[in-house]
């Protein structure tokens, strides 16, 4: 008896139209992958002639499985048979060709200078196009890429430098204001947003509040270069529940 498998009696069962679906799905995964392999040796070919370095500029994770068999899902309108299931077997490709470029970034509980990937593209005359690093759509040569990665990657230095130094002030300041105010119930660093009439030219700024049991609190602004401590708003609780006439009283109780 000759034993046949699930797969072979699966084709048995199906249709003119399943079966030529079936085969026009592995035709069109096994051309894309053809496609896919020449076009990231294109981009191997274009980034190494123009100096950049395997694995410190650019990471290549691109991979190609031969013979993968599974089951998928086929049919639907782009088919023109109802939606049924086949067990394929074609070439599969996964990853690609990713540029590198250095960012200040928590890695472990630490700031760090670290990798990030991110895609590209290459025009008919072998230009990149990467918006991350070029900062627009603009296409630009490989050794212009080579060097906006370097200049990212010193830019990356000093931040991690900048970063660091802010957060020491940070930290001293609210080491002093927790002396400062003993009863706070929090002293912790948060952001505030910062309002203007034109949307565009609003922003956040770091702050520290400090804050009181009776929902009152302090906010600071530190200079992140000097460390220097500024009382950016108060907001006494006591103060905003007056009435009009508490505070005239309390100018007169004052002046007299």
């Amino acid at each position: 008896m000759v034993m046949m498998k699930e797969g072979q009696q699966l084709e048995m069962f199906m249709t003119g139209e399943q079966y030529q679906a079936m085969e026009r799905y592995v035709a069109g995964q096994n051309k894309d992958t053809e496609h896919r392999i020449a076009s990231v040796q294109r981009q191997l070919n274009v980034l190494l002639n123009g100096g950049l370095i395997e694995g410190v500029h650019f990471k290549n994770n691109f991979t190609v499985e031969e013979n993968v068999t599974e089951t998928v899902s086929l049919g639907g309108r782009w088919y023109d048979v109802p939606e049924f299931e086949a067990e394929v077997t074609y070439n599969k490709s996964e990853g690609g060709v990713f540029l590198l470029y250095d960012v200040v970034d928590m890695e472990d509980g630490e700031r760090k200078v670290v990798k990030k990937s991110t895609y590209f593209s290459l025009t008919s005359e072998g230009k990149v196009e990467c918006y991350t690093i070029v900062g627009s759509y603009r296409a630009v040569k490989p050794e212009t890429i080579l060097r906006k990665i370097g200049e990212m990657a010193a830019v990356a230095k000093e931040r991690l430098i900048l970063v660091n130094q802010k957060d020491k002030h940070y930290n001293n300041a609210i080491a002093k204001l927790k002396l400062e105010f003993p009863n706070a119930v929090s002293v912790e660093k948060g952001n505030e947003w910062v309002r203007s009439h034109n949307w565009k030219n609003s922003y956040n700024v770091d702050v520290i509040t400090v804050a009181f049991e009776d929902g009152s609190y302090i906010q600071y602004d530190v200079n992140d270069f000097t460390g220097e401590i500024k009382i950016r708003k108060v907001y006494d609780v006591v103060v905003e529940n007056q009435t009009l006439q508490d505070k005239v009283n309390n100018l007169k109780n004052r002046l007299s």
